[in-house]
């Protein structure tokens, strides 16, 4: 309405001074409007970028480091909170000869070069360098259980001279045989009493415990025989603290007194459950906070009574669980509690929170003595927010019926089986019937060496052509496609890489859901 004014205005008097001042300031207005806002000048402030980069995974933080000038300081800083280090020589487990992805030992011996000189930066860095070393929480070392080169006493003198310079350190993980551990745990005694995470991966036997840290949040420990005496005396000065734990030596009996199972949020236990023992029934009446629960145990006696008589005592209990883990490794030669697994699908059942599952029992005669059999999959469509699924499959199971009982919000899958099903040398007329009711939306999945692959790509081509990532056996393989989404290529990933890496190699093709616990990693 103003602007025919105006105009008008000085149509009738070309030389008025005020119209001419008030269109030219609405026509700076409009102009200013419709033009591009520039915000040079309005950037992020550093820590902003920080907040966002600690929800980034570790190999979207690597990317970043391409980025110039504050971001890449910020991923760099991020990356470096967590250091690895390994010394001596690469361990590797024997593999078939036929195994055309077997590490030769040229590869194996340069592999090991490389680790030596980079943990011998990073131990000097620490050294020379307190604002970097400030900055490390978490700490994983790996070495070999024995010292062949001689090497290992040099590399761990170098570790206790730099321990006491990370100041700020809060998680450890040691995977060593006994004598490369006891070293290391005196200086972190010492240099790091207050010390948050501890695990240890000890395979030749169990370690001194005789070591006092009294604020531990998190605890793991692997090995193999020996007592849980010092265990026991170990987890007593932590009971208050104690939120994760992890304890796998199948000969052990779980020291149920020395834990306050009601302070737990995340708890795995691989071990041996006599007869007449009440870990289930302790677990399932007093793990209210129990967010992960992990169980893979031998047998003695009947259990499926404590589910069902927690069950009827408490109704649901476990109410914040979000990953279940079920495994039987062994059974007594005469036990026969076929109600376990019915028991543990009645305690599975419409849970809408669980993300993860895994029901497994070792060979069709303790599937038969435990009662895992195909109506066990019953229960897999309550679970409608379930995304990663481990289960054995039954011999009594029909392939074209178990892939529709799978729930469509599954990303990642893992068959366990202990046989060749429909008794044919030819797996393919499995993997089509399979196929007609997989979840399309799957990324992951993994079948065991039993069945007789020809090669991978007839595992996608014939049974499951939306996969990412597939893995048979011990190997991993990259499914890469071409922009129609046709098979491309199928890359076999490092041995090596999968042992230290497969968290983050599994996270960058976008198959996190396939991820166990693993002890070197620390829940927050």
């Amino acid at each position: 309405m103003a602007c025919p004014d105006l105009q008008a205005a000085l149509v009738a008097e070309p030389d008025n001074p005020e119209a001419k001042a008030l269109l030219h300031q609405r026509s700076v207005t409009v102009e200013k409007l419709l033009s591009p806002v520039f915000t040079r000048n309005e950037r992020f402030s550093v820590e902003i970028w920080r907040e966002i980069a600690l929800y980034l995974p570790r190999h979207d933080l690597k990317a970043l480091l391409f980025i110039p000038r504050a971001i890449s300081r910020i991923a760099s800083q991020i990356l470096f909170r967590t250091l690895d280090l390994h010394f001596g020589e690469v361990e590797t487990v024997e593999e078939d000869r036929s195994d055309q992805w077997t590490h030769t030992s040229v590869e194996v011996k340069d592999d090991d070069v490389i680790h030596a000189r980079r943990s011998a930066d990073i131990l000097t860095r620490i050294i020379v360098d307190p604002e970097f070393a400030s900055a490390v929480r978490t700490l994983r070392i790996y070495a070999p259980v024995r010292d062949r080169d001689g090497g290992l006493a040099f590399q761990t003198g170098m570790l206790t001279n730099a321990l006491p310079n990370l100041k700020n350190l809060r998680n450890v993980y040691i995977s060593a045989g006994v004598e490369g551990i006891m070293p290391v745990l005196r200086v972190l005694q010492t240099s790091t009493p207050r010390l948050r995470g501890l695990s240890l991966n000890s395979p030749d036997g169990p370690t001194d415990l005789h070591v006092e840290f009294m604020n531990l949040a998190s605890f793991s420990y692997s090995t193999s025989g020996g007592s849980t005496n010092q265990l026991q005396s170990f987890l007593t000065q932590n009971r208050d603290f104690l939120r994760t734990l992890y304890i796998d030596n199948p000969h052990w009996v779980f020291p149920t007194n020395s834990v306050s199972i009601r302070n737990l949020t995340h708890f795995h236990f691989t071990g041996h459950v006599p007869v007449n023992n009440q870990l289930f029934a302790d677990i399932l009446a007093n793990g209210r906070q129990l967010e992960y629960l992990s169980l893979c145990c031998s047998l003695d006696g009947p259990t499926s009574q404590q589910f069902r008589a927690t069950y009827h005592a408490y109704g649901t209990v476990l109410p914040f669980l979000r990953h279940f883990a079920f495994s039987v490794t062994a059974v007594h030669r005469r036990l026969a509690d076929r109600d376990l697994f019915p028991a543990i699908a009645d305690f599975l059942r419409g849970r809408q929170q669980l993300r993860s599952l895994v029901l497994t029992a070792l060979d069709e005669s303790v599937q038969r003595a435990v009662g895992l059999d195909a109506a066990i999959w019953g229960v897999l469509p309550s679970l409608i927010s379930l995304r990663g699924l481990k289960i054995t499959y039954p011999s009594n199971l029909s392939p074209g019926l178990a892939s529709w009982l799978i729930p469509r919000t599954i990303l990642a899958l893992e068959l366990v089986l202990d046989h060749v099903p429909l008794s044919s040398r030819d797996p393919v007329p499995f993997l089509e019937q399979l196929r007609t009711g997989m979840p399309a939306t799957m990324r992951y999945i993994s079948l065991p060496d039993l069945l007789p692959l020809r090669n991978i790509s007839a595992i996608v081509g014939h049974g499951f052509p939306m996969v990412r990532v597939v893995r048979v056996g011990k190997n991993y393989f990259s499914i890469l496609r071409g922009e129609d989404g046709s098979l491309e290529e199928v890359e076999p990933f490092p041995k090596l890489t999968v042992a230290y890496h497969r968290v983050e190699w599994l996270e960058g093709r976008g198959c996190e859901d396939a991820c166990t616990w693993d002890p070197s990693d620390f829940p927050c």
